[in-house]
């Protein structure tokens, strides 16, 4: 599964977590796991509306204290949280430290994170790792960040919107500058897109999910995140079907129908079925941009009733085609090279067919000439 970020309106650490819930993470699920981490908090999700409806996340807790980054690793590393998530929570974290380091001109280990050391921004990117391993997110893909413009008091001071460390963490990635009075994009959202991949997938869409900002602005303050299947257009999928109750004779009509649609192959086999039945099973391979010609195909001119498709691998010779003058005609020969190496020679069915039907000669003399003549080609 992969997840698409849609910035309406910026991103922050507690926006993507609580769209992680509203798309279906359970939310008893992730204080259980969050319970694994030795800090002190409750945290609660309430559906709200502003024009959309969706999840609020609200983080209390009376831990106040500030950290660094080695206690936030001790912290990480201490719980009996999932592997994987410790090692990009602190990743994550280490990214951070790395940037408030270089904005205030000190060493790493000096940096204590105010705001970014809180408990709730913790949470907010352990919880967000927890959620999208439990939803089988193995990538995010994101839309440009989009960012407000202003000033931000925070414990050092007061800074420019964007917060320098927001926008540190977004070099080299694609964002919108707006003229809208406010911290759209935090820090914590920022380094949660660290993460993604911005680009624009082409995916099948499975689930939905609304993470509500905390601002009142002039428009929905919500962030949109889309799960489904990524669709790969360069990968072939094999489509397949059982017949038992179709007249035979109809098979070639289905098949050359499919091969005039583009389809790479198409080909019918003898099966036994359940109950011991004799039948066929159809089988097409075609890339993932046929798929929806071949099912309208077999749906209306086949008896199916349904078929199975699933993504395959494959590898093909390198191949040219070449014309050779035979003392029957010319052919169209096709040559197959495996690492640089002649590996097959196939003249074109078709070709010999007319020229053997015309020079009244047996076919495979001229199949036989025609890989001769390339033969002595290459």
């Amino acid at each position: 599964m992969i997840a698409y970020v849609d910035i309406i309106s910026g991103i922050s650490g507690d926006m993507f977590l609580a769209a992680l819930i509203d798309v279906g993470f359970s939310l008893n699920k992730l204080k259980k796991e969050l319970s694994k981490l030795e800090i002190e908090f409750e945290i609660e999700a309430k559906k709200e509306k502003d024009v959309i409806e969706g999840t609020s996340l609200y983080i209390h807790s009376e831990d106040k204290k500030e950290r660094g980054l080695k206690e936030i690793l001790k912290i990480i590393d201490e719980s009996s949280i999932d592997e994987e998530v410790k090692q990009k929570a602190k990743e994550i974290f280490r990214k951070l430290a790395k940037i408030e380091a270089k904005i205030h001109g000190i060493g790493v280990d000096k940096v204590h994170f105010h705001e970014l050391g809180a408990v709730d921004t913790i949470i907010d990117i352990v919880g967000s790792l927890i959620a999208m391993k439990g939803l089988g997110i193995k990538k995010l893909y994101s839309s440009p960040v989009l960012l407000g413009k202003g000033k931000v008091k925070c414990r050092h001071g007061i800074l420019p919107v964007p917060a320098p460390a927001t926008l540190e963490l977004l070099k080299g990635k694609p964002v919108i500058f707006s003229s809208i009075p406010a911290e759209l994009t935090t820090p914590t959202g920022a380094a949660l897109l660290s993460m993604a991949e911005f680009s624009h997938p082409e995916m099948e869409v499975a689930r939905i999910g609304y993470g509500m900002g905390k601002k009142k602005l002039d428009f929905p303050n919500v962030l949109r995140i889309v799960i489904g299947r990524e669709i790969d257009k360069s990968g072939i999928y094999v489509i397949e079907t059982n017949i038992d109750d179709m007249n035979p004779e109809i098979f070639p009509y289905v098949i050359d129908k499919l091969l005039e649609a583009g389809v790479l192959d198409a080909f019918v086999m003898p099966v036994v079925m359940k109950k011991g039945r004799t039948g066929f099973l159809l089988k097409v391979l075609a890339t993932h941009e046929k798929m929806e010609e071949v099912k309208k195909i077999l749906f209306e001119e086949t008896t199916t009733f349904g078929m199975r498709f699933w993504k395959v691998s494959r590898d093909k010779l390198e191949r040219k085609v070449v014309t050779v003058k035979t003392k029957y005609g010319e052919v169209r020969v096709k040559i197959g090279y495996y690492n640089g190496k002649v590996a097959n020679i196939s003249p074109e069915y078709e070709d010999c067919r007319r020229i053997a039907m015309g020079k009244g000669v047996a076919i495979k003399e001229v199949y036989e000439e025609a890989r001769k003549k390339a033969s002595s080609l290459i």
